[in-house]
Parts: C-alpha cells; structure tokens; sequence
C-alpha cells in the first residue's frame, strides 16, 4: 500500500507539468544556478550540472551531452536550454512537489525535468510497477492519446516509457516520460512540449530517451 501511495503522488507530481505550456512571463535561471525544491518526495536537487563526452553518437547539432543530477546521470539535453528558475517553477509546477531540476527553453514551453524521488526502487522491479503507474495515469487522463507504453533497456538499466498526448486548458501536451532506479529511489524523467511543437520535437525526444545513462 505505502508503495502505491508513493506512485500515486509521483504522478501527481509529473501531471502538473503538462497542465499547460502557455510561456510564463519569467525567464529561465542562468544554466548553472542552483536548483532548490520543497517537495516532500524528492531529494535534493544538484547544485552544478557539467559537458559530458555524449553518451550515445549523434549527428544532431541541436543536443548535447550534459551530466546532471551529482553527475549520476548522463543525457543528451537541447542546446540554449536553461535551468528553469524556482519562480518558473512555482508558475507551471504549481504543486509543492515540483520536479527538483527542469531544463527549458526561453519561452519556458518545452521542458525537460527530473525528479529524484523517495520512492524505493530496484532494476528488477521496474517491469512490475509499469501497469500500476499506467493505471493511474489512465485514471487521471480518461482522454489522453497513448503511443507507447512499455519498459526497455537502455545503457544496461530497466527504463519504463510512457509516450502520450495529454489535453491542457489552452492545447494539448506531448509527454514523453521514462523512469528508472538511481540509489535505489526511482528516477523520473519528462519530456514536453505543446502538440503545435510535436512534429520537430519528438524526433529529438526520442534520442534524449535513448541517450539516457544512469549509474
């Protein structure tokens, strides 16, 4: 039960992240800044990130390699994307259990965040809490459009993936959302944009997801 309880409020957590996508009139923190969260599930967030050689090749100009999260992770991150400042954050997270560190773009409308949460985890029992994180997302988007739901491996690590369409107040949002086991705590990752952005961007989303490497 207290297993349920704990991924039930993790995906409360990440669906406020595809509430909306309208640009916030604030602009995103220098890349760099420090990343705080008051969130009651997630830890800490890193204070630095860092270039990384990149994880897996690409040809594409418009990622590149970043090791974030105490350089435990490795990601393909787009280029000109910030660390959202906490005053975005509070704006399009607007619940206290905000992901702990958002990449985005200028317009704060394309974002990719992590959260690092207390929710035990292990490798092997990724595939067992797939169904149950689907169900719930199910039961909170009853509309949403489902591409993919599935877990695989990447870099020698389980990572669950979740690819859907979500409806908002002002548009819909593509969400491309994959987790896995850090430190024993499960690791959630979450690509957005607007469904206008979907074209040009889920092509690269996929990439970012295939580039995913975790201790």
């Amino acid at each position: 039960m207290k297993k349920l309880v704990s991924v039930a409020l993790l995906l409360s957590m990440l669906a406020v992240s595809a509430c909306s996508n309208k640009p916030a009139e604030t602009k995103p923190a220098e890349q760099n800044a420090a990343q705080t969260t008051e969130a009651a599930k997630t830890t800490e967030a890193p204070k630095t990130d860092s270039a990384a050689p990149a994880p897996t090749a690409t040809t594409n100009d418009k990622l590149e390699a970043k090791k974030v999260l105490n350089d435990k992770v490795e990601i393909l991150i787009p280029k000109g994307f910030t660390v959202m400042s906490e005053e975005m954050a509070k704006v399009k997270y607007p619940t206290e259990n905000r992901p702990s560190l958002i990449y985005t773009d200028e317009k704060g409308s394309i974002n990719i965040a992590f959260s690092h949460t207390e929710t035990p985890a292990q490798d092997s029992i990724i595939k067992d809490m797939k169904d149950p994180m689907k169900q719930a997302f199910s039961n909170m988007y009853q509309d949403a459009t489902w591409y993919r739901d599935e877990v695989i491996q990447i870099n020698g690590k389980n990572v669950g993936v979740f690819e859907l369409l979500t409806p908002a107040a002002d548009t819909k949002i593509y969400n491309l959302i994959f987790f896995t086991e850090l430190d024993g705590k499960m690791l959630m990752t979450t690509f957005n944009c607007t469904e206008a952005q979907m074209e040009e961007w889920k092509p690269l989303a996929q990439e970012i997801l295939m580039s995913y490497k975790v201790q």
